[in-house]
């Protein structure tokens, strides 16, 4: 094993930081299991740094530069294996991959229940467990409004998904309905009940009585086009101010702070924010991609939200469910973005539509409800699960 700080825990979850999303469910899960129940230990690794550690950060690195450099063949290839059958040689070779490395950090941690946030690692565990190598209960919680073949395996006991059209699809790929729960994608805590806070304004410089646009998506490079927007927008004098999050991308960072030395509306720029709740409830409208984590925060506080190159594949999918839920609005350019949004300031109708319509897809318990279903695998193994939800109705029928 590599040097990794491995250490026994009741929760073993198992995820991966091609992008963002799956490390931050991860989180979001552990935190709320700290708070539901505090005597339980939650450890959190990352499935290629523990198996592959030399090549994980190519992995990663050829990822990201696929993603920018040659989006259509990943399109092509989310497209090509999105149907592969679990007992497939494709799919039996991945699910050995590093099988033995995998055996021994569970060994090592000797957890009552495993998670995946990730599908790689999902399939390696249904195959030790196929094996009678290990017998530990198995829950997938899938991280975008989509189903691909990379997430369903035989000995996954419980799936947790964001919406009711992805329980629909596993059920007609053969899921028995008892193991799906339709949860949302557990987000951070925070925005179980949001709330704006009167020096939030203040403490930023801005004007709380203006159309603010804020801005997610640009952090690791993958929403170009975001200096040129922010651009056209200022030299329109539009009675708006911008809250730019550019996470890790400092590039992107700094051409934004030159520009809004002599932009002739407020932008405000900042880096990673983690009690970002407010920030979002306090918005007018969201400019992002369609990342499945940031769609389901902007869901929990129903802000409206401009979507902007989404990557292909599986954010496509929610791209998809938003629209055809009218949860969102599309740009498919820089223009259309600009015009969406000054529409969106001389007609404050549009966006109180799109608000309303996030309102039945809004799921702001969304890890706790996950939680209750973990806890309930540690407690109840091996057993049929039937969690109800907060209206005391099934959350899945």
């Amino acid at each position: 094993m590599p040097e990794i700080d491995i250490k026994k825990c009741d929760i073993l979850i198992l995820s991966a930081d091609f992008g963002t999303g799956h490390h931050q469910v991860s989180v979001a899960i552990k935190k709320v299991v700290s708070q539901m129940q505090p005597s339980l230990k939650v450890g959190i690794y990352n499935y290629f740094e523990c198996i592959y550690p030399l090549l994980n950060k190519t992995i990663k690195f050829g990822y990201a530069q696929m993603l920018k450099y040659f989006s259509f063949g990943y399109d092509w290839f989310y497209k090509t294996t999105r149907d592969i059958k679990p007992d497939s040689k494709w799919q039996r070779i991945l699910n050995k991959m590093g099988k033995s490395k995998l055996l021994d950090l569970i060994q090592q941690c000797s957890p009552k229940l495993i998670v995946c946030t990730f599908p790689t690692p999902a399939g390696v565990v249904s195959q030790l467990k196929e094996e009678g190598k290990i017998d530990i209960p198995l829950a997938v919680v899938i991280t975008d409004v989509a189903v691909h073949s990379q997430w369903i395996h035989p000995k996954v006991d419980a799936y947790m998904v964001a919406a009711d059209i992805v329980a629909s699809r596993l059920t007609d790929r053969g899921i028995p309905k008892e193991k799906i729960h339709v949860t949302g994608i557990p987000i951070r805590p925070q925005f179980e009940s949001p709330s704006v806070d009167p020096g939030l304004w203040m403490k930023l410089n801005l004007n709380p009585d203006i159309f603010t646009l804020i801005i997610m998506g640009g952090g690791q490079g993958f929403m170009p086009g975001i200096e040129k927007i922010c651009q056209r927008l200022s030299d329109l004098s539009l009675p708006m101010q911008v809250i730019a999050l550019t996470g890790s991308n400092k590039e992107l960072a700094q051409n934004l702070e030159a520009m809004a030395q002599t932009s002739n509306i407020p932008i405000k720029v900042l880096g990673y924010i983690e009690n970002i709740a407010p920030l979002m409830k306090a918005s007018h409208l969201l400019l992002s991609k369609a990342g499945g984590i940031t769609v389901f925060e902007a869901l929990a506080v129903r802000l409206p939200i401009l979507l902007y190159k989404p990557l292909p594949g599986h954010e496509q999918c929610n791209v998809n469910f938003l629209l055809e839920n009218k949860a969102a609005m599309l740009a498919k350019n820089q223009n259309q973005a600009v015009e969406l949004i000054k529409k969106a300031i001389e007609n404050p109708t549009i966006l109180e539509g799109i608000s309303r319509a996030m309102t039945p897809l809004s799921k702001p318990f969304s890890a706790r409800d996950t939680v209750d279903i973990l806890l309930n695998m540690i407690n109840i193994k091996n057993k049929s699960i039937n969690i109800i939800d907060r209206d005391n109705s099934k959350l899945f029928a």
